[in-house]
């Protein structure tokens, strides 16, 4: 292999997806699962398992994936060699861009798959990622050129929130999901010295994710079901509209009130 040619490995763990197309339909909960490859070996693409029943659209994974790839660094290109058809004798070599592309599907047991979103990261050039998910933005991806840019070949190690963006019935992009990632680069020699395993396997193994009891089949069990979505997605909102109902109630007493009393002030009462 010569000089400008690097092993390297890259490993992407995914802790956290929302899935906004999965908020819009929680009866019956649509699981989240999320996919992802390297450009260039679609053949090779990874998924995690399924967060199944999931009422808010969050699925937790904490799954690793592992690309090993071929990179020339003064060309900032992936080297991938493969026949060209089962014909083919020898393998064909290709450079290709180094880009990752991420994917969110929503799995359904009754019919195909749906597709929710994805963003596809240029790993010599794409914006940090976000501290929280709440600053994770579709300006992310619209605003790319305003953003301040890294490189995961100088960086080496990089964590935060990305969004996953789709195309509406307008053409227009929006936003579909957000995912927390770390991203790890590491040469072939590291790699040896501090081997991982895919998923959640040995070696340095990953816990298991953190799947609370909101994960439950909701026919069974759909009080417990109303009783969720009402108490964490619209804990706020109720909690507002019932401040400004007593507010609307005290103010209503006091107007109630307010002509008897001046009435006993004019008569000395």
């Amino acid at each position: 292999m010569d000089g400008k040619r690097r092993r390297n490995q890259l490993r992407v763990t995914l802790t956290v997806v929302f899935a906004r197309g999965v908020l819009c339909h929680p009866c019956p909960p649509c699981p989240p699962w999320p996919l992802r490859w390297l450009k260039g070996q679609q053949e090779d693409k990874q998924d995690t398992d399924v967060h199944y029943h999931s009422l808010t659209g969050e699925g937790n994974f904490n799954w690793r994936y592992i690309f090993p790839f071929d990179y020339l660094m003064a060309e900032e290109k992936i080297v991938i060699s493969k026949k060209e058809s089962m014909f083919s004798w020898d393998e064909t070599e290709y450079k290709i861009p180094a880009r990752l592309t991420l994917q969110v599907w929503d799995a359904d047991h009754f019919s195909a798959d749906d597709f929710l979103g994805a963003i596809e990261l240029d790993l010599n050039r794409f914006p940090r990622g976000a501290k929280t998910s709440k600053q994770c933005s579709l300006e992310m991806v619209t605003k790319e050129a305003e953003l301040p840019m890294i490189s995961i070949f100088k960086q080496k190690r990089v964590k935060g929130w990305w969004p996953f963006v789709a195309r509406d019935e307008n053409d227009e992009l929006e936003i579909t999901g957000k995912v927390e990632a770390e991203l790890h680069l590491l040469t072939a020699e590291e790699a040896e010295k501090s081997p991982a395993g895919l998923a959640r396997n040995e070696p340095d193994p990953l816990e298991k994710p953190n799947r609370p009891d909101t994960s439950f089949i909701w026919f069974l069990n759909p009080l417990k079901s109303i009783k969720y979505l009402i108490c964490t997605r619209y804990k706020w909102l109720i909690i507002k509209i019932v401040l400004a109902l007593l507010l609307l109630v005290m103010v209503a007493l006091f107007l109630y009130s307010m002509p008897g009393y001046m009435v006993k002030k004019l008569l000395g009462a």
